[in-house]
């Protein structure tokens, strides 16, 4: 990691070199130099990092979930109203050292497998509003309801289903 006082001195040093540059290699080089560095400087500032499933859900455990929660298909349920047999943390009589370790465990977006007439639609509004949800849609609305879109949830933002489709061969999701 490189240090504040490096990326001072690079940029002084490319301000330096700027004021001189004349075409000679050596200033250009350093001057390159400088770029590279603050190039890795925000890479460094604005890497992503992947958002846990605690950060993705944090919201929905406070209002819904309260204290002891499962995972059903990937949605969270109280765990006192589901049954072991559904939950993804069974089997191991040890179902809080289970919920610890998936909360830290990096989110992993659900898939929306569409069809390709689902998905040559859906594509017409990915200019739209990132906060439209499919309900908010009346043709995709209505398409749902005669059956199509059964992957997605009538709340789901189409921005998320954009991000994370694929088309389908066969008519499963």
């Amino acid at each position: 990691m490189t240090t504040k006082q490096e990326y001072i001195d690079a940029l002084n040093r490319m301000v330096e070199v700027y004021d001189n540059l004349d075409g000679c290699m050596s200033a250009i080089n350093i001057f390159n130099e400088g770029v590279h560095l603050l190039e890795g400087l925000v890479n460094e500032h604005f890497e992503e990092k992947a958002e846990t499933n605690y950060e993705h859900f944090k919201d929905e455990i406070i209002q819904n979930v309260k204290y002891a929660l499962a995972v059903v298909n990937g949605e969270l349920k109280p765990c006192a109203d589901t049954n072991c047999d559904e939950c993804e943390f069974k089997g191991s009589g040890k179902c809080v050292e289970r919920v610890k370790e998936w909360l830290k465990k990096p989110h992993k977006k659900k898939t929306y497998k569409l069809s390709q007439f689902e998905y040559d639609l859906i594509q017409t509004y990915r200019g739209g509003n990132t906060d439209c949800n499919l309900s908010d849609r009346r043709i995709l609305r209505e398409l749902k309801d005669k059956g199509y879109f059964k992957c997605v949830g009538y709340d789901t933002k189409i921005h998320d289903v954009l991000e994370a489709c694929e088309v389908r061969e066969d008519g499963n999701c």
